[in-house]
């Protein structure tokens, strides 16, 4: 659930969507994310949204230092629709991401920031898909053995999706020009992509939650 933010400014909360509804319940969400919720068919995708926006909105709160009311968020698309809180409110950056089972949120007040979550216990495929890997990637890759290389594999993921959400360009980037070096938690990519001097870092964790395995990645800029 919310957490207090770190030393770097940085929320980061993951919970299932039952467990969400009932410690923080659906009060804050407004007409908007309501009618939203009300046009998903598909009961686990309804659960996971509103979830999601519940458990945003209390991360949001607890990055502002609880100054904004969970329920007084209000946000807006950008140009390659990534969502961002509303001038006149504490500028909060967020992202969101779901897996199944899971939902995950984070937060900054001082970072560009993206989170992935992948469920690595029960996908129906689990050899790699090494064609949105660079070089470097694919090598590391193979230093792996063939038990723990999907693993392998989601973190590399994981972190690529995470970094191309803190751009603001989510699915529009090519993944290989994303090159993620998993030992220094680092994310090196070309210029035109990220401002002049701009570093990308990211945190990856392995979660074990509900008798399931997940991939999650926060990546900062």
């Amino acid at each position: 659930m919310a957490a207090a933010p770190d030393d770097a400014g940085l929320t980061v909360a993951y919970a299932r969507p039952c467990d969400v509804r009932r410690r923080l319940g659906l009060g804050a969400l407004d007409e908007t994310e309501r009618a939203r919720a009300a046009r998903i068919s598909n009961r686990a995708r309804h659960d996971h949204f509103i979830a999601g926006r519940a458990l945003l909105r209390h991360c949001l709160s607890a990055a502002a230092g609880n100054a904004v009311r969970p329920a007084c968020w209000q946000f807006m698309n950008g140009a390659c629709g990534k969502p961002s809180v509303k001038p006149g409110l504490p500028q909060i950056r967020f992202s969101i991401s779901h897996a199944e089972g899971l939902v995950a949120v984070a937060a900054s007040s001082v970072s560009k920031i993206g989170i992935d979550l992948e469920l690595v216990t029960g996908a129906q495929d689990t050899r790699p898909a090494p064609d949105q890997l660079t070089r470097r990637e694919r090598a590391w890759l193979r230093e792996h053995s063939e038990a723990d290389r999907w693993l392998a594999f989601l973190q590399l993921w994981t972190a690529k999706e995470a970094v191309s959400k803190a751009t603001g360009l989510g699915c529009s980037v090519d993944f290989r020009d994303i090159e993620i070096d998993v030992p220094a938690g680092r994310a090196r990519c070309p210029d035109g992509l990220l401002a002049s001097g701009d570093r990308v870092d990211f945190d990856l964790q392995t979660i074990q939650a509900h008798g399931a395995t997940y991939c999650l990645s926060v990546a900062r800029i």
